[in-house]
């Protein structure tokens, strides 16, 4: 069975203590803590390893390299001196600290820097208090010759806590087998002996050449005992009057021996910075010859290795500094007496084994009593033996170290955590004095209810009240404090709807529901009311007689329909409409359909010329008829490419033989109209037998508005667009204008569209070619039918106009971009509609009106007269194909959802009124602010054609 004694091993010990040689032993504890230089090839327990005579405790690159992470007590046992030594590892050995910095990185905060070494204070006051409860000998060391005056803080600490935590392990210590009664009260083994180690003091003291034999090592160095006693005296009423020690070692967390000396002082010595320069020494050492030895000197037997790592070799140049170990075999009393007698030369170890060795003795022989005073009680002072302390140690490091601590532990260990950190408590103070003023400048001066930039911008100004007086690592948690605190204020009824009308205004309403929502809570008591920028602006109804207040839209529904329906009670309800195609559902189940990534949008041709004929017919059916979608056209009827040829070859049949009976057959007005009429029943008669050219979905709708990239087969719910008759074409009058309201001086006047057709002469007989004879008569009745028989020109007027509308209730008409209709004295206009026919106009203009900043208006509708069908004259019908780019590319185009042209019907005034706002499937299209863009949204060439009747 394997030792398990052999090497250093660490709480909380998991070997079986029923394996562990020789249990009833009586052992000794003495451990150390302190601070520790930056070696990594050594620590401040290397001391030990002159008492042990053995390399045991190394540094942090040593072996016990990956045992640090796991626990902070390196342990040894001796069996020989019957000593178990204990070695604190902590961040105040600066080893580890560095190690730790460098596992951070340079992203560590200064915030986690202080948590990190918080936690490892706290850990570390606790394993002190497991120390000072299993020890007998503490050994304090610290580098310097000054004594810390940051410990009398951590001593007082500790003795509060322990007195306080000491009563709740009474009775799982009782239950340990083994275990006095004494010390079960007591709660530790002793009150532990406090011993002082210096190291690296200013004084050098001689070579230590234990061969030389000279007059120097004979001495006791004087001035180095003279500083310790000096020391000594310094320490001693420090603690004494701070009350760290007292008369009764009992009551007291540590004492100190009133007749023995306590301070230790390490003179400079030669350690071992880098372990392979100093190997290469040692090699040069062995390898070239010296000088013969003495005698005397050759008779000595030869020294172990690890004596002869502390002598520095004079034959080899530059030497390095090596570590300290003993020579010294095992210490016993006999031993001791024949090796620390008069005439040995003590080196500085035997001096530091010398010194504790004294007091290990006599935690051995029981005789420790550091009480002073006549009537001072005896101490408790307990011995135990091996396996009983390593079963008390265990059960000790899981009491004060492990997670699971029964409620006053954990308050103590509490109250323990917040006596340590008094950065925190003197933060938690300051801090909580300013957390008041910076709430206060939070609220001050607020109105009823705001946004949320608004109180971000109020919460920057209660941070920096805060920063300016708020200091200490609690600064954190009181600034995530001082903003919930501000965030509770703004939500406690003062929160402002945030919801954006589509032309980027805030509602102005409190945080609501709308109508038709539900509140998910029944005790919610948030208003239900519609949103409301406050903002208004003027515009007219679909016919454009009457305006009114328009409050700012959030959806593009309240934009371009609401608004319009409600005022067509009023207005223009009974006037005469054509619809546009909008959803019809066939299920209650109706939705709206889903909407696929959208491509870039390839814009149709513009139709401005009078060629679009039947082929364009037949190539617009085949595009359709491939555009529909499988889901939309299940169940449904479609016909072929061969069954649409003989339907459009029958509308062109009937079409030249109802033209040919036009030519043989004079007319009157009257029946010419019930002949027009007639050719435009019978046509549409055939043209409803041939399919229509898109089968729309009766389930699903578009949730948005019509445009180039919608998916085929779709409608919105309703139309954006409006298209009423005013009156018959008399209505309007070219040398009055249209007498609507807001209108700007002389700019309510349409522009002329002439249509050059060709006429047919009457026929009547004159009188001279009834009565008339002769032949020179004859002759002139001859050249005058010649000349009455051959086809006049003639033109038919149709009156067109594109009004714009800006938000101040200003309406206006333009002849080209940018142009803005003008009169003469007479009201004559000087313009044609040729530029609004063949060029596009822009969608946004200048207004007119005299305002300091100027306004920007709309083309909010469309005019057309279409003319009345006279005799002898054939008819002219007028095409429209609105099509509008409300933005830059690769903006859409917009439309009403028409297959084709859409014919208005003649003798009429036709108003079509155009979209207010423009939405699609992914955003809203409002005028750019930069103007550099306005003229990317237009509306699109092709708007108005004609068709003339044969």
């Amino acid at each position: 069975m394997a030792n398990p004694f052999e090497k250093v091993f660490k709480f909380p010990f998991k070997f079986n203590l029923n394996e562990i040689p020789n249990p009833e032993t009586k052992i000794c504890i003495v451990s150390i803590f302190g601070k520790g230089r930056l070696n990594p090839f050594c620590s401040k327990a290397t001391l030990f390893n002159s008492l042990i005579n053995k390399e045991v405790f190394q540094g942090t690159e040593g072996f016990i390299k990956d045992e640090v992470e796991e626990g902070n007590i390196e342990c040894y046992y001796d069996a020989e001196t019957r000593v178990m030594f204990l070695h604190l590892l902590s961040f105040y050995d600066t080893n580890l600290l560095a190690k730790k910095c460098q596992d951070l990185g340079h992203s560590a905060s200064a915030q986690e820097l202080y948590k990190l070494c918080h936690d490892d204070d706290l850990k570390h006051a606790k394993t002190l208090l497991l120390l000072f409860n299993l020890s007998h000998i503490i050994v304090l060391c610290h580098p310097g010759t000054t004594f810390d005056l940051s410990y009398l803080k951590l001593f007082h600490i500790l003795d509060n806590i322990r007195s306080k935590i000491q009563s709740g392990f009474i009775e799982t210590l009782a239950n340990i087998p083994g275990v006095s009664k004494d010390w079960a009260n007591f709660g530790r083994v002793c009150t532990p002996r406090m011993l002082f180690v210096f190291e690296n003091p200013a004084i050098d003291i001689q070579t230590e050449d234990g061969d030389t034999g000279s007059a120097k090592m004979l001495k006791k160095f004087p001035p180095m005992r003279k500083l310790q006693i000096r020391i000594e005296d310094m320490i001693f009423p420090i603690l004494r009057k701070t009350r760290a020690i007292t008369n009764i070692s009992n009551n007291s967390l540590f004492s100190l021996p009133f007749n023995q000396p306590y301070v230790y002082l390490c003179a400079k010595k030669n350690e071992v910075n880098d372990p392979v320069d100093f190997l290469m020494n040692q090699m040069r050492q062995n390898c070239f010859p010296v000088q013969e030895a003495d005698p005397q000197t050759a008779a000595q037997k030869p020294k172990p290795y690890s004596c002869s790592r502390r002598k520095q070799n004079p034959l080899v140049p530059d030497s390095l500094p090596q570590s300290s170990s003993s020579s010294l075999p095992t210490m016993s009393s006999a031993s001791a007496n024949k090796l620390l007698g008069p005439t040995s030369l003590k080196t500085q170890d035997q001096c530091f084994k010398e010194f504790i060795w004294q007091h290990v003795e006599m935690v051995f022989s029981k005789s420790v009593n550091d009480n002073v005073g006549r009537h001072g009680i005896d101490p408790i002072f307990e011995l135990p033996n091996l396996a009983t302390w390593l079963n008390v140690a265990n059960s000790m490091h899981s009491y004060y170290l492990s997670e699971s601590q029964d409620s006053g532990t954990s308050q103590m260990f509490s109250t323990l955590k917040n006596l340590l950190d008094i950065s925190m408590r003197f933060s938690e103070n300051r801090c909580n004095k300013v957390l008041p003023l910076a709430e206060s400048a939070y609220q001050q001066d607020l109105p009823p209810f705001y946004i949320t930039s608004y109180h971000l911008s109020r919460v920057n100004k209660a941070k920096r009240v805060f920063i300016q007086y708020a200091r200490g690592p609690a600064f954190d948690k009181h600034m995530a404090e001082l903003e919930a605190s501000c965030e509770r204020f703004w939500k406690a009824g003062r929160q402002q709807c945030e919801a954006l009308s589509l032309t980027g205004n805030l509602c102005t309403n409190k945080v609501h529901y709308l109508p038709s929502e539900v509140p998910a809570d029944a005790d919610d008591k948030k208003p239900v009311c519609e949103h409301s920028s406050l903002v208004r602006t003027m515009a007219a109804c679909n016919c454009g007689k009457i305006q009114a207040e328009k409050d700012d839209p959030f959806d593009h529904k309240s934009a371009n329909y609401e608004f319009y329906r409600e005022l067509e009670s009023d207005c223009c309800g009974w006037l005469e409409h054509i619809r546009f195609p909008v959803f019809t559902p066939t299920t209650p189940d109706a939705k709206a359909a889903s909407m696929p990534s959208t491509s870039s949008p390839e814009q149709p041709p513009p139709q401005t010329q009078e060629s679009s004929t039947k082929d364009t017919e037949k190539t617009d059916a085949f595009s359709t008829l491939s555009e529909l979608s499988l889901a939309l056209s299940l169940g449904q009827l479609v016909l072929q490419a061969t069954e649409l040829d003989p339907k459009i070859s029958q509308i062109d049949e009937v079409r030249e033989a109802t033209q040919t009976q036009e030519a043989e057959l004079p007319l009157s007005d009257e029946s010419e109209l019930k002949n027009v009429n007639r050719i435009s029943t019978e046509e549409q008669s055939i043209k409803s037998k041939t399919p229509p050219s898109r089968q729309h979905s009766t389930t699903e709708y578009l949730p948005y508005m019509i445009h180039t990239k919608s998916p085929p087969g779709l409608l919105p719910l309703f139309s954006s667009f409006s298209l009423c008759r005013l009156g018959a074409s008399a209505l309007y009058s070219h040398m009055n204008g249209l007498e609507l309201p807001g209108f700007l001086a002389g700019s309510n006047f349409l522009l002329p569209w002439d249509i050059p057709v060709k006429s047919e002469p009457e026929k009547w007989p004159s009188v001279s070619e009834t009565f008339g004879g002769g032949k020179k008569r004859q002759q002139r009745k001859l050249s005058k039918s010649n000349i009455e028989t051959t086809e006049a020109m003639t033109s038919v007027r149709i009156y067109l106009g594109m009004e714009y509308e800006c938000p101040r209730g200003h309406r206006f008409f333009c002849s080209g971009p940018d142009k803005v209709i003008k009169v003469s004295s007479n009201s004559i206009v000087k313009d044609n509609a040729g530029r609004l026919t063949q060029m596009d106009m822009p969608l946004y203009t200048p207004c007119h009106c005299k305002q300091p900043k100027g306004c920007m208006s709309q083309m909010m509708r469309v005019y057309i007269v279409t003319p009345r069908d006279t005799p002898n004259c054939p008819g002219v019908r007028v095409l429209i194909n609105p099509s509008i780019q409300p933005g830059p590319p690769p903006c859409p185009l917009f439309h009403p959802g028409l297959d084709s042209p859409l014919e208005l019907p003649p003798d009429g005034v036709w108003v079509l009124r155009l979209p207010h706002i423009y939405q699609d499937e992914s955003s809203i299209y409002l005028m750019p602010t930069d103007h550099q863009e306005l003229h990317k949204c237009y509306v699109q060439t092709g708007m108005f054609n004609h068709r003339i009747l044969q």
